[in-house]
């Protein structure tokens, strides 16, 4: 899979389209890996899902007494 990237800003124009302010170019899939870095570990995974729950459950709390009071 090929990715366009912009080695300006991308800027949209009057018309909602994207522009970009410098030199388009075409990056694959590999080359967005390599630059970019590694996905996930196992650990990294298990940290944020933790924190994913822990964000619900304030929100989840929170919902439930703005409604009670």
């Amino acid at each position: 899979m090929n990715f366009l990237a912009c080695d300006g800003s991308w800027q949209v124009g009057a018309g909602g389209e994207s522009i970009c302010a410098g030199t388009l170019q075409s990056i694959t899939g590999e080359e967005m890996q390599t630059q970019f870095g590694t996905a996930l570990s196992w650990d990294e995974v298990a940290e944020l899902r933790g924190d994913i729950i822990t964000l619900f459950a304030i929100v989840f709390g929170f919902l439930v007494l703005k409604k009670l009071l």
